[in-house]
């Protein structure tokens, strides 16, 4: 089926500069706020994509149902941005013990997950200390950054590199222990 025209627009607030410019196959939007700038390129665009007086204006005539769903992820990507360098974005994680006692360090560009389940070796999840910053406080994990994408990775990889699958699992009525993603 075809959708004759799908627009969003996207409003940028006075406080933030945003460009965009065509690159080959695609568009590169930078968006600069007061906690920092983001940049991202958008490929194999199947929509039409300006920026006109403070507002960025995604549509797609004719298209498919993709290219119509297209346009809502990239009015998607560019309101998280612009939330990103004004706001910015923060995830919890908390650390649930009943067994061992489990603590978490940082340590450069590495967490470091010790005593969980009793294990001997740590459990070791990079990320990226550009872009996120972590703080340990008691039993909770708090991540901030201004790219939502590389905040909310960080968190579930913490998450879910503590789950215990195949023959080390245990029954999960009983070992409810592990580090678990809290919303603010």
């Amino acid at each position: 089926m075809k959708h004759y025209s799908v627009e969003r627009v996207v409003e940028i607030p006075k406080d933030i500069a945003a460009t965009l410019d065509p690159v080959r196959g695609g568009k590169h939007v930078k968006i600069k706020g007061s906690k920092g700038e983001l940049e991202r390129t958008f490929k194999r665009l199947q929509v039409h994509f300006t920026l006109e007086s403070n507002k960025f204006i995604i549509q797609n005539h004719f298209g498919n149902k993709t290219e119509a769903a297209m346009v809502g992820t990239i009015a998607g990507h560019l309101s998280n941005m612009i939330k990103g360098v004004t706001e910015g974005f923060t995830y919890k994680v908390r650390i649930i013990t009943s067994h061992f006692p489990a603590t978490v360090e940082v340590q450069k560009n590495i967490i470091l997950v010790k005593n969980l389940y009793g294990r001997r070796d740590p459990i070791r999840i990079p990320f990226d200390t550009k872009a996120v910053n972590i703080s340990v406080k008691g039993d909770i994990v708090t991540m901030t950054g201004i790219d939502i994408e590389k905040v909310s990775q960080t968190a579930s990889r913490l998450a879910e590199s503590t789950r215990l699958r195949g023959r080390r699992s245990k029954d999960p009525t009983v070992f409810q222990d592990g580090l678990y993603v809290v919303y603010p």
